[in-house]
């Protein structure tokens, strides 16, 4: 028996019209309706058809060549789940690859082109933020809930926005539920306290603005500017208070928020100053005073460690009932630790000074090498203590991290210090201990709660282990979901550091071990301010 065999027109096409490819019928093709089309009195047209991968779901058909059948009839094997895949190496399921943005400005040579590279960086950054706002996702606050009741005679934005504040923000600041002084101090001072109320509502509208919500960011700027104009009429007064220090303090907090503009500077240290001329009248006030003294002094400490300037440290002299040991639940550690943590900024940077100007003498490294020894059994014998009322686990355990954070920054800041001992070789016996606070540090962090406390122990993770991809991937990834809960400028300003960091260690512009805080002279101004106008705090 003869097989049929197709003529060379016969061929099957896929240009005819739509109407006869629905009724599986060879299209004559005729324009602008073929002559099956016009017979029948039915809509010729012709074209490409677009099938969208969710409507072929739903109709249960197949999306292009994805089909699971053949023409003999047999379903096509399906491949086994274990069977590798050509998805490169730092590419984990479920996450997307992250870019460093590298232009040509970043090949340009040391000297005169690197403030050109920091100028460029920054028009960058600033283009970058404003694609990271508009992309993260909004949080469930899209419309103005119904204010609370001792709100009612407030206007509805204010009265959402002060809500909000209680509601959102004051909850994500303290890692104990039971012990946060935003609530318990900040808020109701705020209720009778115009220029408080006012950097309350400032806080909250810039959040919002921050978090792609453009309905607030004229209230932003207008309540920031009323409890500037509030503050400025109480000094004309002479009526400085706490509730006058706990404004300066919020409008500290707003500034690290918003930008990390250098006016956050000034106003931690104006609270400072104010706070050691205050005196306290009752417990209440001792508290708040503990709390207020506590933010100035971790952020003004965390703000050196960002940066290779000499350190000009803030005078400040714990209470006299102060807990040593016991760990502050707003900043995650104790005070203890944060007391080394500064000591080990003075130091180092003292030896920096001195490197810059001549070599160091037999004496002076000897000495040097003493307070690293120093420092290091400091930090291996330290104690941290939750609170006794704390419910929450994770307190100790971010403590803990801190601490190994402290090591590699202690580790990191004496690399650039000669060694005076003999034996083995010191830098290689350094490496061995960082890579081994490194991979310990990576341990401690995995579990916990992705919260802002966590940003330092990141910054010095980024900055100990810049050539190893994984680590990247950590460090980022772990901004990244910082920035998509509240996108503080902290944390963006701190992700633009690490970023260039890497960058620089990709493009070997940078010394192989040379952290973000001892390129000064490659940077061509100040690091620690990050950007021009700019100084992140780690805090």
């Amino acid at each position: 028996m003869r097989r049929n065999q197709r003529s060379p027109g016969d061929a099957r096409r896929r240009t005819g019209c739509w109407s006869c490819k629905s009724k599986h019928v060879r299209c004559t093709e005729e324009r602008p309706q073929c002559a099956r089309c016009t017979k029948l009195g039915v809509r010729c047209e012709y074209g490409i058809r677009l099938l969208w991968q969710q409507d072929a779901a739903q109709r249960g058909i197949c999306l292009g060549r994805e089909g699971a059948w053949s023409k003999h009839g047999k379903p096509k094997p399906k491949p086994a789940p274990h069977a590798p895949t050509s998805t490169p190496h730092f590419v984990t399921p479920g996450n997307e690859p992250i870019f460093l943005h590298t232009a040509c400005r970043h090949f340009r040579s040391r000297g005169a082109d690197d403030q050109h590279e920091a100028e460029a960086d920054e028009d960058y950054s600033e283009a970058e933020d404003t694609t990271s706002t508009l992309c993260t996702r909004r949080p469930p606050w899209s419309a103005p809930r119904l204010p609370l009741s001792p709100f009612r005679t407030r206007p509805l934005n204010e009265a959402y926005l002060l809500d909000y504040f209680i509601s959102a923000i004051c909850p994500n600041c303290s890692l104990d539920s039971t012990d946060n002084p935003y609530l318990s101090y900040i808020t109701p001072m705020a209720l009778v306290y115009p220029p408080l109320h006012d950097a309350v509502i400032a806080i909250a509208a810039t959040e919002r603005s921050l978090l792609n919500d453009p309905r607030f960011e004229k209230e932003a700027w207008w309540y920031k500017s009323r409890a500037l104009k509030g503050l400025q009429a109480s000094i004309a007064d002479g009526s400085v208070s706490w509730p006058f220090i706990a404004t300066v303090l919020m409008l500290c907090f707003g500034d690290i928020a918003d930008g990390c503009n250098d006016s956050w500077r000034t106003h931690l240290r104006g609270g400072l100053t104010t706070l050691n001329e205050l005196h306290t009248d009752c417990t209440e006030s001792q508290m708040l005073r503990k709390f207020c003294l506590m933010y100035f002094v971790a952020h003004d400490i965390m703000g050196h460690t960002a940066g290779g300037s000499d350190v000009e440290p803030t005078p400040y002299t714990w209470l006299e009932d102060d807990d040593m040991e016991e760990i502050d639940p707003i900043m995650g550690c104790s005070r203890g630790l944060l007391d080394i943590i500064n000591r080990i900024s003075i130091i180092s940077s003292d030896v920096k000074r001195l490197l810059s100007r001549r070599v160091l003498s037999i004496d002076e490294v000897r000495c040097f090498e003493q307070s690293r020894s120093q420092l290091e059994r400091a930090l291996y014998a330290i104690r941290q203590v939750p609170p006794p009322t704390t419910t929450n686990p994770d307190i100790a355990r971010v403590a803990e991290a801190k601490r190994t954070a402290a090591l590699l920054y202690l580790y990191e800041r004496f690399a650039s210090v000669p060694q005076a001992s003999s034996g083995s070789d010191p830098s290689e016996t350094m490496r061995h201990h960082i890579n081994r606070l490194v991979n310990a540090l990576i341990l401690q962090l995995g579990p916990l709660p992705v919260t802002p406390t966590l940003l330092w122990p990141l910054f010095v993770l980024g900055n100990a282990s810049p050539g190893d991809e994984e680590h990247r991937r950590f460090v980022l990834e772990r901004l990244g979901r910082m920035l998509r809960g509240r996108n503080l400028g902290s944390v963006r300003l701190a992700r633009r550091l690490m970023e260039r960091k890497f960058r620089r260690w990709d493009l070997q512009v940078c010394e192989p071990d040379s952290p973000i805080w001892m390129e000064g002279k490659m940077a061509g101004n100040d690091v620690m301010r990050g950007l021009r106008g700019k100084w992140v705090s780690l805090a």
